[in-house]
């Protein structure tokens, strides 16, 4: 793209170039400003897992919808919970693969990150991911309305390229799961 506007510079030079550029420059701008507005959008976008503020909250829309709530635990730095984010979880949920089948929250174990646990107490992400031996990153666990974990965490990545099979499979457990809770 840059090479083909210095080109048109270089044409406007001469004469007749000089009529070309000021016809397809304006153009070209106008397209930059899309592509480069369109890559903010697209990354604002992406970021489409909420972080868990209140899990009582989410109880209740659980409850409501009868679907279990996945935690997502994750801290900065987490390469691979960057490459689960990017690589698994956002097309799942952009494929609308993920949206009918669970609540899906992340709780982060950097500090300064607080939420309000499923007793309404307000709690650090650490305290939280403890509570469920969720030490590594990324976990994802698989709760209930009252926070009790019904299917099996997920942690680590084992492998990548089957991480959405075994995700579907623990929710498909959860689900049966939760069907029994009355």
């Amino acid at each position: 793209m840059l090479r083909i506007m210095k080109s048109i510079l270089f044409l406007s030079n001469s004469g007749s170039g000089q009529r070309y550029a000021a016809k397809i420059l304006p153009a070209l701008c106008f397209l930059v400003l899309v592509i480069v507005g369109g890559a903010d959008k697209s990354r604002a976008a992406e970021r489409t897992i909420t972080w868990a503020e209140s899990l009582m909250a989410d109880a209740e829309a659980s409850r409501d919808l009868n679907l279990p709530i996945v935690v997502f635990v994750t801290q900065q730095g987490c390469q691979y919970c960057a490459a689960l984010r990017r690589q698994v979880l956002y097309p799942m949920i952009r494929a609308g693969e993920l949206s009918d089948k669970a609540i899906i929250r992340e709780v982060s174990l950097d500090a300064g990150f607080t939420l309000e646990d499923f007793s309404g107490m307000e709690v650090s992400g650490r305290q939280f991911a403890n509570h469920y031996a969720a030490v590594v990153t990324p976990t994802l666990l698989f709760l209930d309305a009252g926070g009790t974990q019904i299917a099996e965490k997920m942690v680590g990545i084992s492998n990548i390229e089957f991480y959405g099979f075994y995700l579907l499979k623990s929710l498909e457990s959860a689900r049966t799961r939760l069907k029994k809770i009355p």
